[in-house]
This record gives structure tokens, sequence and C-alpha cells, in this order.
């Protein structure tokens, strides 16, 4: 399987299955060429009883992806890595505020994995951008996360984890983001030379497979200690009241995974990722 589209080689399924046929995370995988959306198939595949958890939706090229708040992700074919995870109830943590978390740490440590010279590089935009740089002012966003999940009578029957990772774009292949948000980069652009995606893909499964069985204050922990956002000056941007902003600095963050804030009068704010952004000022 040495297809390749635009000098831009396809993953390699088969060697994809060989490496997670046994494994908790990746043991089927739904592949396509080009989707609107991974998260839309997903959906479909996971109300199917026969569906199994663990199970993921790839793509080579996404038209019409979305992100949080409803931001569109774009990507070129066979660039980026395009993922849709299934997780059905015996993989779901108790508190499902640990998905996004264990989203976010799996892709730091399967990129981490993959490219060890950008350890010291990898964090965390709260609530889920991947980041590389040395500090927020100065990191640009390599991937993000988007969280959804189905409940029947208040119960969760299933979540699907979306990542998507700019793995072999050129810079004008990026997406054009508004000022105010982090520039984008991809991996190939940090350390100069082409990745192999299907070995990313691979790390990040077995990265998966390793937090189901991590406590959840590890998880936490790691996750917290990963964010770029704390101790930093933020803008908050409130999105059911468009007009409201509240500035202060990004000192914690709860089990749950809300930020807090304290203004500039002293004064603390809990924020939830579903209800606001932040940036710089």
């Amino acid at each position: 399987m040495n297809a390749s589209t635009n000098h831009h080689p396809i993953l390699n399924i088969t060697r994809i299955a060989v490496a997670l046929k046994d494994a908790v995370i990746g043991h089927t995988i739904d592949y396509h060429a080009s989707v609107p959306s991974t998260m839309q198939i997903a959906h479909r595949l996971a109300v199917e009883p026969s569906t199994r958890s663990g199970t993921l939706v790839v793509a080579e090229e996404q038209t019409a992806g979305i992100g949080r708040m409803q931001r569109r992700w774009e990507a070129p074919m066979a660039q980026a890595l395009l993922v849709s995870l299934i997780l059905k109830s015996d993989h779901l943590p108790t508190n499902l505020a640990q998905l996004p978390m264990m989203a976010g740490v799996a892709t730091v440590r399967a990129i981490a994995a993959e490219l060890p010279e950008l350890t010291d590089q990898l964090g965390l935009k709260w609530p889920n951008d991947i980041m590389l740089g040395e500090d927020l002012a100065h990191a640009q966003k390599v991937g993000g996360v988007l969280i959804e999940t189905s409940y029947v009578r208040e119960q969760a029957q299933y979540a699907i984890i979306g990542i998507g990772v700019n793995v072999n774009q050129s810079s004008d292949a990026l997406p054009k983001v508004p000022p105010e948000a982090p520039p984008p980069t991809s991996l190939r652009l940090a350390i100069g030379r082409m990745v192999d995606r299907t070995s990313l893909l691979i790390a990040l499964c077995r990265a998966w497979e390793d937090l189901i069985a991590t406590s959840t204050h590890d998880v936490y922990q790691e996750w917290r200690n990963l964010l770029l956002t704390l101790g930093q000056p933020v803008t908050v941007l409130f999105h059911k009241d468009g007009h409201r902003q509240l500035h202060g600095v990004a000192v914690d963050v709860t089990a749950d995974g809300a930020l807090v804030v304290v203004d500039e009068g002293g004064r603390s704010h809990l924020l939830d990722a579903g209800d606001v952004t932040t940036r710089l000022p």
C-alpha cells in the first residue's frame, strides 16, 4: 500500500491493522479517502450494536470538518491525521470531563513518541488545542480535539473523540485563521522533514490504550502540567453574550476541566470550555 497523492503517501492501513489487531483502541478501522467529516460517519457507526468500542474512522482528506464552536477544520489530501475514535461504555471514564484531557494527553504522547526532539515544545492551550512552542505567546497550533457525546435518559451511550493533527502540510497548505487565533503549523514545518503518519496513528492508539488504564488523578495531573495557558494573562470571550469580555490571569484548572481565571479586581471565575474562548490580551 505505497500509493501516494502529490508525493504524500497515504496511510498504510495493512500495517496499522497488523500492529493493532489485538489492541483495545484501533482494532477496527473504517477508512476513507475523502469525506466531509469523520465525525458524521463515526456517529452513524456508533449507534450500531455491532460496532465495537475502540473503532476508528480515518480519512485522508476532510472537506467539511468542524472543530470547536463550529469552526471549519479542513485538511488537504494525505497530509494530516484525521481520526474519530468511538468509545462505548466499557471504555468511557466515569467522569466524562476526562475525555478532552485524555485526548490532549494522548496526542501529545504520540507526537513525543514519534518525534522526541519536539517533546520540550509540546503543550496544550486550554481546553484542547495541541501546541508547539516554549510559551503561549509564541506557540503555534498543530492539532485540535473535538468531543461529542450521545446520551439516552441521561446515561452516556458513546462518545466520539475527533482528533486532527497537521502533519505534513507546507505553510501554504495550512488554513487561514483570524488574527486572534493561534497561528497554525505542522509537524513537518517544526522538524524540517516528512513525518510517517502511519506510525503516528499507531502511536496515538497505543497512547489512548495506556490512558484508559491510567488513574483519573494521573490523567488530570499530566493534562494540567501540559497547559501553556496556566499563569498567563487571558481575555475571555463569552459565546452566549458576544459583547462580554473578561480580562484576568488563568491560575488553575479543576478536575472537571474548568479554567479558573482571576480578574483584575481579584475575583475568581470558573469557566466551562463549552461557553467561552480564551486568547492572549
